[in-house]
């Protein structure tokens, strides 16, 4: 169960603690001036100051920006003279323009954490750093210490990895055991026919068991991708066959459009479904990990909380979803060292260990983490579900039209659908002639 923490008293400590050291670098970074100005006047000076600030952009807020905060305070004691300006931009919508404007200015970030669709516009520009090289050359980050899957998304189609896996994990169903167990429910449905069945048997005057979160299409794109869909052919362009009715897309959107109109299911505005589930007013919910300990605290005793893989269709499938991190090519040398032993103690035993326990919703980049602490699976049941769904699991695709098509024309599609505006055949014809349009406009490179 996770804890009520007062962030912000945390925060303002911390903020406070990170205004001194700044300010001490400073004085550190005009020591060493002096100290350049004596030797270019042929002075000895016994020791040489140096220090290295670098600025990390993510959108870690409430419980995860303490974890951070706890992650960068132990970085830092390790590195002494390097400093990490923690800068939080609230979510997606905020940060990927801002990361777009500072490019534009010359004025990225050392590091940022990313969405994988964003890379390919980035190195296209040349604004992101190849890590492969720093990777090849430090034996705790041998791809073999990782997840591959998770190694995969930050993996371009060139073989080089851009960006390396930090606060991702798999979509999973959270279930109300209680409703289940009333409704004579003896386990969280395996198939979609019993996912529709068993929400039938939960459903009825107000309640809809089934409450839908699509602040991003992850959630949706799992069951498109359960029935074997994929919406990119080789050549980077959309796939014609996906978007057909009776095609994985027609499917997935079916289903959920059918469970809506059987009142089985509710679209909920942003994150109203996590409000829904706690309150009992439904049953079912499909989020990630890192919904977990929201839900914990918002649920408190009232129920027990569930958590299963995703129903499977035509085969076993999930979504990938999280932030990656990357490093911005206009960092001085000094910075992107820096930076890359900041990623390294992210992803280090230590640093994953302590994110995983401590997120309480993120997973651990690395299987000896799990392997060397057997307590972890038990006391942590939406890790432990979705890292076993993860070897099912679908990374998003890394064409350039991918980004504006997932965030905006699929969602418009899929929530039209389910408010009745368009069929599920006339939202998929406009979604494919708009990925077309998306295609030429911005490219089909990987």
């Amino acid at each position: 169960m996770s804890k009520t923490v007062d962030v912000s008293g945390e925060v303002r400590g911390y903020e406070a603690r990170r205004a001194r050291r700044r300010r001490a670098a400073a004085s550190v970074a005009t020591a060493a001036l002096s100290v350049g100005a004596l030797l270019s006047a042929g002075v000895p000076a016994s020791a040489t100051p140096r220090s290295v600030a670098i600025t990390f952009w993510n959108e870690m807020t409430g419980p995860y920006g303490v974890a951070l905060a706890g992650e960068i305070r132990q970085f830092e004691r390790a590195n002494p003279g390097t400093t990490v300006d923690s800068v939080t931009i609230p979510n997606d919508a905020a940060l990927e323009p801002k990361l777009l404007a500072a490019i534009v200015g010359h004025q990225e970030p050392t590091l940022s954490q990313m969405n994988p669709p964003w890379g390919t516009g980035f190195i296209h520009t040349g604004s992101l750093v190849n890590l492969s090289p720093y990777i090849a050359k430090t034996s705790s980050m041998s791809p073999s210490n990782f997840y591959g899957s998770l190694l995969e998304g930050g993996r371009w189609p060139d073989g080089h990895q851009y960006l390396f896996p930090f606060n991702v994990t798999t979509a999973v169903m959270f279930y109300n055991q209680t409703a289940f167990a009333k409704a004579g429910i003896t386990a969280p449905p395996k198939t979609w026919q019993q996912f529709t069945a068993d929400a039938a048997k939960m459903s009825g005057g107000s309640r809809r068991a089934f409450a839908i979160t699509l602040v991003h299409s992850y959630p949706w794109l799992a069951f498109f991708y359960q029935a074997g869909g994929n919406f990119i052919l080789p050549n980077g362009r959309p796939n014609p066959a996906a978007f057909t009715l009776n095609g994985p897309a027609g499917k997935a959107l079916s289903l959920w459009a059918t469970m809506v109109k059987r009142h089985e299911a509710v679209l909920t505005q942003g994150y109203a479904s996590q409000t829904d589930f706690a309150n009992g007013t439904s049953s079912i919910l499909v989020g990630t990990s890192a919904f977990y300990p929201y839900l914990a605290q918002a649920v408190g005793h009232k129920f027990t909380i569930g958590v299963a893989p995703l129903p499977n269709n035509a085969q076993k499938a999930t979504s990938i979803f999280g932030g990656y991190l990357g490093m911005f090519s206009q960092a001085t040398p000094a910075q992107r060292s820096a930076a890359f032993k900041f990623i390294e103690y992210l992803t280090s035993v230590q640093g994953t260990t302590y994110w995983a326990n401590h997120s309480e919703g993120y997973l651990p980049v690395r299987p000896s983490v799990v392997k060397s602490d057997a307590s972890f699976l038990a006391t942590h049941p939406a890790q432990r579900v979705s890292l076993e769904a993860l070897p099912t699991g679908k990374n998003p695709p890394k064409v350039a039209w991918w980004d504006q098509f997932s965030h905006q024309v699929l969602l418009n599609a899929i929530t039209a659908v389910l408010i009745g505006k368009e069929t599920p055949a006339g939202a998929l014809r406009s979604a494919y002639h708009q990925a077309v349009e998306l295609a030429n406009r911005d490219g089909t490179y990987q």
